[in-house]
């Protein structure tokens, strides 16, 4: 028998003998022995774990995730999840209600305020900036452009992102320009299930890009009674020596379908000189790792209203967050 199963099966006796239901009990019987009894991740000198056990207490490991997933780790097991197997299922140890009682008091280990809830990280969209700070990478191709994104969470609601891009449409030089972006969070409620934020993008005159553009936002986010996932962003755009040359409008709707979200977005641009744009984009966005931290999504853009020749593009991407998992884990 080897060390950790040893351990699963001390810690699920000890769960079929701890008295009450709270949350507090339920820790010291299932979770003090590995995560040690402050919630630090120092397990006890007999407990021996092939992969160090998480820190419960820091805030921006147990706020990034939804409430569901944690009881589903902790009913399920590591394993199931593509996690360590030091990690042991308490599916049958207790009843749904202890372990959510259990998830509610680890998330509470957090002692500061201020950290948006999980439950607010919502898809992302094809247009529409997510409201919530994120640690992403993310690959996207539409039609012949590519983009490489990197965001970068800072402290509670503070994100940075830098983003490269290329083309590959038969023109000149395949070097498409480049973008660095602050985005912070403004207001959350987890009662309303919804979030809102403003940031800015700033484009330099580099590849194609042949003058300063900069292009700040106000972006939201709302699931209301978990029925329908409404995502929207006002944006204006400000160029060097134009001053401000348009406004856009971007609104997506969705509906969460096991591991996949099918959804619907519009955005509108309109101009300070020229004709207006009307845009569809329907798409179908796909966690693709069991941990979630791995995702995809496809579909299409299908201009409506604007300059001739209007034609339909494939739009795809890739997205993976660093922060939950190496790449490789949680498949």
């Amino acid at each position: 028998m080897t060390p950790s199963t040893l351990a699963s099966l001390v810690a699920l006796s000890l769960a079929a003998q701890s008295p009450g239901d709270g949350g507090a009990a339920r820790y010291r019987a299932w979770c003090a022995s590995c995560h040690g009894a402050d919630g630090r991740g120092v397990p006890a000198r007999t407990t021996r774990l092939a992969v160090p056990p998480a820190d419960l207490t820091a805030c921006r490991a147990s706020s990034a995730e939804p409430e569901d997933h944690w009881v589903g780790i902790v009913t399920r097991g590591g394993a199931a999840f593509g996690l360590s197997l030091d990690m042991p299922a308490f599916g049958e140890a207790g009843t749904p209600e202890q372990i959510r009682a259990l998830v509610r008091y680890v998330r509470s280990l957090c002692r500061e305020s201020g950290w948006p809830p999980g439950e607010l990280n919502f898809p992302r969209p094809f247009l529409v900036e997510k409201a919530y700070p994120e640690d992403e990478v993310v690959i996207t191709d539409r039609g012949r452009g590519q983009e490489l994104i990197y965001e970068r969470r800072l402290g509670k609601r503070l994100q940075l992102e830098a983003s490269a891009r290329s083309a590959f449409d038969g023109k000149p030089g395949t070097f498409a320009g480049v973008t660095g972006a602050v985005k912070y969070n403004l207001w959350y409620s987890l009662e309303r299930g919804a979030l809102a934020s403003l940031g800015v993008e700033a484009t330099p005159p580099l590849g194609r890009q042949d003058r300063w553009e900069v292009e700040p936002f106000l972006t939201f986010g709302a699931y209301p009674r978990r029925a329908l996932l409404v995502q929207g962003e006002i944006a204006g755009t400000w160029e060097e020596a134009e001053g401000i040359s348009a406004f856009s409008y971007r609104v997506g709707v969705g509906r969460e379908i096991g591991r996949v979200v099918p959804m619907l977005e519009v955005g509108w641009t309109v101009p300070r000189d020229g004709e207006r744009t009307l845009s569809f984009y329907p798409q179908l966005w796909m966690q693709l790792s069991r941990l979630g931290h791995v995702a995809a999504s496809l579909g299409a853009e299908l201009p409506a209203v604007g300059p001739e020749p209007r034609h339909p593009r494939l739009i795809a991407f890739v997205l993976w967050d660093y922060a939950d998992a190496p790449l490789l884990r949680g498949w």
